[in-house]
């Protein structure tokens, strides 16, 4: 009985000393996972900024210049090369929306605008070599539709007149010598009738009609003239019983079955179009029909006031309809440029030279990339360098992450120059003010600035008295510091009223 409580003794004692051991091993394990969950949650705060601005920092929590709580900036979540970390929460009330983009064939569309025009092949001034006075006219309104052969005016003219009565002498002078047996005499009469013929086809006078009167031998005291084709009287400018000199403009016809739709293209389009490129048209008078037709000409010169060159299409107006002068809608198919990434307008920062776009690179991260672009049609961009399929782009609040991004460029550049962080001062107010070292006041030191004698300091070209002798960024509006010379720097602060040494 004795030796059995002793093994139960034992056994107890062996019991114990494995569950202490168990227990001191977990207390191990716990104690350095909540090390290591203590050590992954300090995180160390950079800067605090305002929540609606991104150039609106400072060193301590508190209120924005809006009376918005400032947000923490960790240090992890910098990046030399502008990588911006957003949390879910804040991508959601900076309303982030994201494309991915995709490859498309887009083929731009070309709008402009055109006037319609009367056919320079198909026009017709009617006029007369002969001056005298209308004496008849079979054309009597400006829009009247004339035929082909139709007559238009009578003319008399005694010059016509002279002219008639001259070949009618040669011919009597001409039968009345044939006989003779003086050859050079009989030739005489020929060559009268030569000249005097030569005179009547001169003055627009026909064929038939010169034989006409050779026949009859009954001098006509007008000159009718013809319509050239068929077409319409748009310009009158006579009236029957006036006086006219040779060469005056009488009337002008115009054929107006076929039209001239004449466009102007910006100088940097023309490389999109061709001759036979498709356009769609609309006119105002019509604007639910639309009109097809094809780019006929591209004229040779550019207008150097508006940088724009001509274009025509040809339109058929059989029926009449279309007038001159009327205003049209015109879109051209332009020129394909192959498959390319397509991403939508509203998605591109352009600032100056340069078109940005925000690149999703990982979940909560995003980073601002040059693109280069391409055609344009209807809201889309093609991209030519800087992006490919399948990329992750953002549509909305980019300018809110590019100002971010740079922000966080800027600082990083700032900071590894260690410049004075800067001071959050809080009034009765709330009202938040920031104050730096690098905004200097009273009578500018700039050979102290100087600390590394390299004759050359940064400095803000909105806020000519904040000056360093390292690249940063004014804590005053967030600009990135500009180079200069001492030289220079001297002239800025002369220019500008401030003192210096």
């Amino acid at each position: 009985m004795k030796q059995k409580n002793i093994i139960i003794g034992i056994i107890t004692v062996v019991l114990v000393a494995v569950i202490s051991f168990f227990l001191f091993i977990n207390k191990e394990e716990t104690n350095t996972v909540i090390k290591k969950d203590t050590t992954k949650k300090e995180r160390k705060v950079l800067y605090w900024k305002a929540p609606m601005n991104p150039n609106e920092i400072y060193d301590k929590p508190g209120k924005s210049r809006m009376g918005m709580d400032l947000v923490p900036v960790y240090e992890d979540e910098t990046d030399a090369s502008g990588i911006v970390k957003i949390d879910g929460t804040l991508q959601q009330n900076m309303n982030v929306k994201t494309y991915l983009v995709e490859n498309k064939d887009l083929s731009p569309v070309i709008t402009t605008n055109g006037i319609l025009q009367t056919d320079e092949r198909k026009e017709f001034v009617v006029t007369t070599k002969v001056g005298g006075w209308v004496e008849k006219l079979y054309v009597n309104f400006t829009g009247q539709k004339v035929k082909k052969g139709q007559k238009l005016i009578d003319i008399y003219s005694p010059k016509l007149v002279a002219a008639e009565q001259e070949f009618l002498t040669a011919i009597s002078y001409a039968e009345n010598v044939s006989k003779s047996e003086n050859k050079s005499i009989a030739n005489t009469g020929k060559d009268l009738i030569k000249n005097s013929i030569k005179k009547l086809e001169l003055l627009d006078i026909s064929k038939k009609e010169i034989e006409n009167l050779r026949k009859t031998k009954q001098v006509k005291k007008y000159v009718t003239l013809y319509a050239p084709f068929d077409g319409t009287v748009i310009t009158k400018n006579v009236i029957a019983g006036k006086k006219i000199n040779p060469g005056t403009p009488l009337l002008k016809i115009a054929d107006l079955k076929n039209l001239w739709l004449i466009a102007d293209i910006y100088e940097y389009e023309l490389s999109q179009i061709k001759v036979g490129s498709n356009s769609e048209i609309k006119f105002n008078f019509m604007p639910w029909k639309s009109f097809e037709s094809k780019v006929a000409f591209i004229y040779p010169t550019l207008n150097p006031k508006t940088r724009t060159a001509k274009i025509r299409i040809d339109i058929k107006n059989n029926d009449g309809k279309l007038k001159p002068s009327m205003f049209a809608n015109i879109n051209i198919e332009g020129l394909s440029d192959g498959m390319h990434p397509v991403i939508p307008e509203q998605s591109v920062i352009r600032s100056g030279q340069k078109n940005i776009v925000i690149l999703k690179i990982d979940e909560g991260k995003f980073k601002p990339v040059e693109v280069k672009l391409g055609n344009y049609s209807q809201g889309n961009y093609q991209v030519l360098e800087g992006l490919e399929e399948g990329n992750e782009i953002v549509t909305s609040a980019q300018f809110l992450i590019d100002s971010e991004s740079n922000l966080k460029a800027a600082l990083n550049q700032f900071k590894s120059s260690k410049p004075k962080s800067y001071k959050l001062e809080i009034d009765e107010k709330d009202t938040v003010k920031t104050e730096s070292e690098l905004i200097r006041k009273g009578i500018i030191h700039l050979d102290m600035i100087d600390v590394n004698k390299d004759g050359k300091l940064y400095q803000d070209v909105m806020d000519w008295n904040v000056i360093s002798d390292n690249p940063g960024v004014c804590p005053e509006c967030g600009m990135t510091l500009r180079e200069f010379t001492i030289e220079q720097v001297k002239e800025n602060l002369k220019k500008h009223g401030y003192k210096f040494k």
